[in-house]
């Protein structure tokens, strides 16, 4: 007769230990995933508000403050040079309209506008005003425009096309004369819709200028002996080790004719920039002089713009072009902005995740200009 076993043997005992441990471990292993995801969920939440955070408050100085297109600053970036780039911005001074010359001499400012006008029986918009057909009987191109420079485009101050010396009157001014007519048709200011840099101006209560650029450097954090970012003519940026951050310049208007003195008397017109006191502006009277020095970065340290795309609309200003019946100008300003936004390099070192990467995409309406 055989006798029932009622005991496991050793080897029973060991497999069961062996199962039931795997269970307990393999428990122990998903609570503990579940935990981390959460957790690491959560960070990114939170990683993705910092960088949603920063960006708004960019988009905030913008939208919260009635800012209209700066026309007058388009053009005079137009003429100047829109190429070429560096580091994510234009690479040459416009000097912001306090300078209206040939070429920018430290003392000495050029005190006199240039004027449109037609030829002999030769209309002025059959070659554009700025590189011929003006007063000054030269090419302006390259040359720093003074402000009002833009509206004077779309006047052309011998509109019966005779050779008179474009004075009707001979008073020796070339304005002011029966042949005067505002054409209400004129150049745009800036070619397309995308833009390098963004410049506002608020004319009412208190008149400000508000610009912004993307602006990149090598991260600080980078290797230094094979850290590259260079700059594209398609303006993208190449290099692992780039650090890009929104720039800020605010300048505030003076009445210092056009000389910029500060003890001459004031007129009345709009002809000095400086810079608000808050910027750190060294040139004489506190006009802005360098391309890169007065700029301050707004967003923080560890917030890396990945890249930055700005499309302004209209390109022209309408006050001045009513007469073209356009209907891609006649339109309510507005700005696009695209933006990929993620961390500097020490800070993705400091999360330890994968490089959180986010896409922002937003219009602001702009203040119509009256």
């Amino acid at each position: 007769m055989i006798k029932e076993k009622k005991w496991f043997t050793l080897i029973e005992m060991l497999i069961s230990i062996t199962i039931f441990s795997m269970i307990i471990v393999i428990a122990f292993e998903a609570m503990s995933n579940i935990s981390f995801l959460r957790l690491k969920i959560s960070d990114k939440l939170d990683l993705n508000k910092d960088l949603y955070y920063s960006i708004e408050n960019f988009v905030s100085l913008i939208k919260e403050f009635d800012w209209e297109i700066d026309y007058e600053e388009y053009f005079n970036r137009k003429v100047v040079g829109e190429t070429p780039y560096s580091s994510g911005h234009y690479a040459k001074f416009s000097w912001f309209w306090n300078y209206g010359s040939w070429s920018v001499i430290w003392t000495n400012y050029w005190t006199w506008f240039y004027y449109c006008r037609s030829d002999n029986w030769t209309n002025m918009w059959t070659l554009w005003c700025v590189n011929s057909f003006n007063n000054a009987n030269s090419s302006m191109s390259g040359a720093c425009q003074r402000f009002w420079e833009y509206a004077f485009q779309f006047i052309d101050y011998n509109s019966n096309e005779n050779d008179d010396g474009w004075d009707e009157d001979l008073d020796l001014n070339i304005r002011w004369d029966d042949d005067d007519e505002n054409l209400w048709s004129g150049p745009v200011a800036f070619s397309g819709n995308k833009v390098k840099e963004l410049y506002f101006i608020k004319n009412w209560i208190k008149k400000e200028r508000l610009y912004f650029r993307l602006n990149y450097k090598i991260d600080p954090d980078a290797p230094a002996w094979f850290a590259t970012c260079t700059e594209q003519l398609d303006w993208t940026m190449t290099g692992s080790w780039c650090l890009g951050n929104i720039q800020m310049l605010k300048l505030i208007w003076k009445d210092l004719w056009l000389s910029h003195s500060w003890t001459t008397n004031a007129d009345g017109i709009i002809d000095t920039w400086a810079c608000d006191n808050d910027y750190n502006c060294t040139g004489q009277y506190s006009l802005p002089t360098g391309l890169d020095s007065e700029w301050v970065d707004i967003l923080p340290e560890y917030i890396n713009i990945k890249n930055a795309n700005f499309y302004l609309y209209p390109n022209k200003n309408y006050r001045y072009s009513w007469k073209e019946n356009d209907s891609s100008i006649n339109i309510n300003p507005y700005l696009r902005i695209n933006m990929t936004v993620w961390f500097s390099r020490i800070k993705r070192k400091q999360i330890k995740m994968s490089d959180p990467e986010v896409n922002i995409s937003t219009t602001i309406n702009l203040n119509k200009i009256k």
